[in-house]
């Protein structure tokens, strides 16, 4: 996917074998946030009023298939509301420094009105002589796409009002309503909130956008006969510590039937610090036990990423997208390692990925594109026959509902800055929200319990492991995070399997392992029994043994089956 089509790399992808493509589909020509100074990729099918132009998905459609003629395709819907739709209703938007900023997503006007969109835009898909390639859906809206309200900041129109009103009367009848609750609180106190009005709000914040990306998802189960899959960006309870962001309600979700895949970029932590380990967004665990497909978007810079204000400067007139975070890769050694060990963590861990080539271009390079074709290889050739499975030892549990007795003090930061070390302990672990806990805990030899606020599902994890003798460890007030040394020393001390003694960054699991080297020198993966190992991709290493030893350059990432 990319979201300047004209310079797609749709040719190189299909002569690399690829099939699935997805294409960015925009109801208004909005930019993808409230971010001011961008302009719209493209044209809004439902800009003009009562006069959808549907031949901008017919043209997308038609490049992609002019590539790869049986090519799949899910396009990217983004429910977003033209200009006309906010002129004509002003009271079903938000509020920004006084002035009626984007859709609210607690209007029902809103959900009505985009609702209808949903429907024209699926029942003419429906009658395209291109629908047998449209076998998925991934719904999108907000900030980015992913979601996140544009209510946010204390910027709530009068909508929020009533929405907040009929949520109390339905869920908690027994608390008064007394308007919209005073949100500079969350910014003044500095500890945990015991304002249970305000964490009465909090919670249905999250649960709004839940509710309506669920609405949206039986939509398009509806207007198909539940004939494709239908999946989203949500449930970034690793990532996101804003509370009011609309993103903690990941089990909401998880209950839905309309839901088939859960979709997060690789993390930012570090803001894609190369020597971190680049974990999904969500509890992917969880996501996996309910039956849903984990599916990350990997969106990694390459030395050939430009800036958007370089690659197309009627997008990015004002340089605005030009923090580090978007400027290309020092190498194309550095790119193709960090490629390489995207595309192995997603092997290893079971998930599956897309390449996103946000302004295209950032992939047009001979090396990384036969690097593309081998990885379709060796993904095809682990369905067939290799053990996906996780052969984790350790399980960490989070606790998405936590986030709302808390303030922005650093300690809300747990599960994010946690994932640092995480990667560094040389095993592979499963992470879960803690709601799961009951189900899966006693499949593994340890447990971690990432508690940033004294919640009840969090301390009956604790009760649970002291009653059923399972070894674990609790983050605390006092104790906010656990070291590399630390979290090894425990691991050793309950009998889990470390991979590697250095701090490296390790995947594994039955019949894969990788290893990203962040410092050079000496290698040594213990594989805890004898394995053939043969080395995929751009080594040659090869032997039966219980151990692999390599030397290896830093910033390096090295793929090895094992049967």
């Amino acid at each position: 996917m990319t979201y300047l089509e004209k310079f797609n790399e749709y040719d190189d992808f299909a002569a690399a074998g690829y099939k699935f493509f997805s294409v960015p589909v925009l109801f208004s020509g909005r930019w993808i946030s409230i971010t001011d100074g961008l302009t719209p990729f493209k044209k809004g099918i439902f800009d003009e009023k009562g006069a959808p132009d549907f031949s901008l998905f017919d043209e997308a459609v038609e490049k992609i298939l002019d590539a790869c003629p049986d090519a799949y395709i899910i396009p990217r819907v983004n429910i977003s509301m033209p200009v006309w739709w906010e002129e004509e209703n002003p009271e079903e938007l938000n509020i920004k420094d006084g002035i009626p900023c984007r859709e609210s997503f607690y209007s029902q006007k809103w959900r009505e009105d985009a609702s209808a969109f949903l429907r024209e835009f699926t029942q003419y898909v429906n009658s395209c002589k291109y629908a047998p390639h449209i076998v998925g859906y991934q719904i999108a809206g907000g900030n980015t796409e992913e979601w996140f309200h544009f209510d946010m900041n204390g910027g709530y129109g009068e909508c929020a009002k009533s929405a907040f009103k009929a949520f109390l009367e339905e869920y908690y009848p027994e608390t008064e309503y007394k308007g919209l609750p005073d949100l500079t609180l969350l910014s003044k106190k500095k500890n945990y909130i015991n304002d249970e009005y305000l964490t009465r709000y909090i919670e249905f914040a999250n649960f709004k956008v839940a509710e309506a990306i669920s609405h949206f998802a039986q939509i398009v189960k509806e207007e198909t006969g539940d004939n494709v899959v239908v999946g989203t960006f949500y449930g970034y309870t690793l990532e996101v510590t804003n509370s009011l962001q609309g993103n903690h309600a990941l089990n909401y979700i998880l209950k839905d039937k309309n839901i088939d895949f859960i979709c997060s970029p690789n993390s930012y932590i570090g803001t894609r610090d190369p020597d971190t380990d680049w974990t999904e967004m969500y509890p992917a665990d969880s996501i996996r036990l309910h039956g849903k497909m984990c599916f990350q978007e990997c969106d990694i810079r390459t030395h050939l990423t430009e800036p958007l204000s370089q690659k197309d400067p009627s997008t990015d007139p004002h340089g605005l997208l030009e923090a580090p975070v978007w400027q290309p890769r020092a190498s194309k050694y550095q790119a193709v390692n960090e490629i390489r060990r995207s595309f192995a963590r997603q092997l290893i861990k079971g998930n599956a990925l897309w390449w996103f080539d946000m302004w295209g271009g950032w992939y047009a390079d001979e090396d990384i594109m036969n690097e593309m074709a081998t990885y379709k290889s060796i993904y095809e050739q682990s369905i067939a026959d290799a053990d996906r499975s996780s052969v984790a030892e350790v399980a960490v549990f989070v606790d998405e509902g936590a986030y709302k007795y808390l303030t922005d003090s650093p300690f809300r930061n747990i599960f994010f800055n946690q994932r640092k070390e995480l990667g560094f302990m040389g095993a592979p672990y499963d992470i879960y929200d803690v709601y799961d806990f009951e189900e899966v805990y006693k499949n593994y030899k340890a447990v971690i319990l990432l508690s940033n606020a004294k919640t009840a599902y969090m301390e009956n994890a604790r009760k649970l492991c002291r009653k059923n003798d399972v070894p674990y460890i609790m983050t605390s007030s006092l104790k906010d995070k656990f070291t590399v040394k630390e979290l090894r020393a425990f691991c050793k001390a309950n009998g889990v399997h470390i991979y590697c003694e250095t701090e490296d960054i390790i995947y594994a699991n039955e019949n894969y392992v990788c290893i990203y080297a962040v410092s050079e020198g000496e290698k040594t993966i213990k594989l805890g029994k004898q394995k053939n190992v043969q080395e995929l991709l751009a080594g040659t290493y090869q032997s039966t043994s219980d151990s692999i030893t390599v030397t290896m350059q830093k910033g390096e990432t090295r793929l090895f089956r094992l049967d």
